[in-house]
Order: structure tokens, then C-alpha cells, then sequence
């Protein structure tokens, strides 16, 4: 009876502790993705990543903007812009930082200092992903899009450029029938207007009249 209880603790033991560990990956995990910066711990609660809060919103945001920095690559041909531009990036995360610190701040105040502080705090954070988007573009190479596209057209203008494509190879295609046609080359749309059109039947020829005498006795004359 009591090898039985041991197992049964022992059993029990190791379940628990590997539920524990897993609520200590899986909150390590979050904490990670709360991140605003990857190397930096924030201070935001986790329930800022779902949560629909304005100061929760806000900080999402920052996120987004530091991790659009951190997707565009920096460019290789040049060491002098590469250097500045890596500059700028870091120095636009670390303020994406001190941001997201005093959103955590803001949050402490009563509401009628709150909604105030978020406010000028919403204006930064705007600004912070402005220079985000300038700063992913300038590291992109020259000619190439963002999204892999060949660029932000409308369904309009996509469709009006395929149109004027297709009368330009109309124009083309009736220039070269034109050219042919003056050349003295054959007609392939009056070669095709003859084959097709319908063969004409010709009558059949008129009976043989019969002699006088076949018509008056109904007889056929021996020959």
C-alpha cells in the first residue's frame, strides 16, 4: 500500500511540476512578445497585448514600428549611409523605449491627468512610426517595394494600364497587316473570305424535247 501511495505521489509530483514549467515558459514567451525593443524588458503589463485599452493601443503600436525597423534590411553598398542609417534605427528604438515607459507611467495617474498625458503620448507614438516607415523605405534598395509588389496602384489604374497595353498590340497588329498588305503579300482575311464562302450550285439542263409521234401515240418509235 504505500509503494502504491508513492507512485501515485510521485506521479502527481511530476505533473505539477511540469505544468509549472510551463506556465513559466509560456510566460516568458509573452513577456518576450510584449517586448517593444527585443533587447530591452518592458515594463507593460501582458495584458497589453490584447487588451483594447488606448494606453494598451499605444503600446502595440510602438511594437509594430520597432519591429518595421528591425524587418528592413540595411543597405550594403555604401558604408557611410549604412552607418547613419543604423544610427537613426537605434536611436528611434531606444526612444520607442522611453515611450513605452512613460505610457506605463501614464496609466498611474488619476483619469483626469490621464487622458491628457495620452494624448501628447499618442502625437509621439504617431511620430515614432512615421520615421519607422521613412527610415524601412530608406533601407530598402532603390526600386524595390516594401511589400513585394510592384508597387501600392489601385485596381483602376492596374486595369486602365492593361487597356492601353492591349490597343497599343491592336495598333500594332493592324500596322503589320497594313505593311503586308502593301508589300503585295497574301491577304490571309480575304484567302480565308473565299474559302468560306459557299459554293454556288449550278442548274440542272433542260429536258430533251420528244418526237412528234411519241407525243401523239404515247409509242417510243423502234429504232
Amino acid at each position: 500500500m504505500r509503494e502504491i501511495l508513492l507512485a501515485v505521489f510521485a506521479f502527481m509530483l511530476t505533473w505539477v511540476a511540469l505544468a509549472a514549467i510551463g506556465m513559466v515558459v509560456l510566460r516568458w514567451r509573452l513577456g518576450r512578445a510584449n517586448r517593444v525593443s527585443p533587447a530591452v524588458k518592458s515594463p507593460a503589463p501582458l495584458l497589453w497585448l490584447w487588451t483594447p485599452m488606448r494606453a494598451a493601443r499605444l503600446h502595440r503600436r510602438l511594437r509594430t514600428a520597432v519591429a518595421l525597423i528591425h524587418l528592413s534590411p540595411s543597405p550594403r553598398t555604401r558604408q557611410a549611409p549604412s552607418l547613419s542609417v543604423d544610427e537613426l534605427r537605434r536611436e528611434l528604438e531606444y526612444q520607442a523605449v522611453e515611450l513605452d515607459q512613460h505610457l506605463v507611467i501614464a496609466v498611474r495617474h488619476p483619469r483626469s491627468h490621464r487622458r491628457g498625458l495620452l494624448a501628447s503620448l499618442d502625437v509621439q507614438v504617431g511620430e515614432v512610426e512615421r520615421l519607422a516607415l521613412r527610415l524601412s523605405n530608406m533601407s530598402r534598395p532603390t526600386g524595390t517595394p516594401s511589400s513585394g509588389w510592384a508597387g501600392p496602384v489601385t485596381p483602376p489604374e492596374v486595369l486602365e494600364r492593361m487597356s492601353e497595353q492591349l490597343d497599343l498590340l491592336d495598333a500594332a497588329q493592324l500596322e503589320l497587316t497594313e505593311i503586308e498588305r502593301a508589300s503585295g503579300l497574301v491577304d490571309v482575311d480575304e484567302l480565308l473570305a473565299v474559302t468560306q464562302a459557299p459554293v454556288a450550285v449550278m442548274p440542272p439542263p433542260p429536258p430533251t424535247p420528244l418526237p412528234f409521234e411519241t407525243r401523239r401515240t404515247g409509242r417510243v418509235p423502234r429504232p
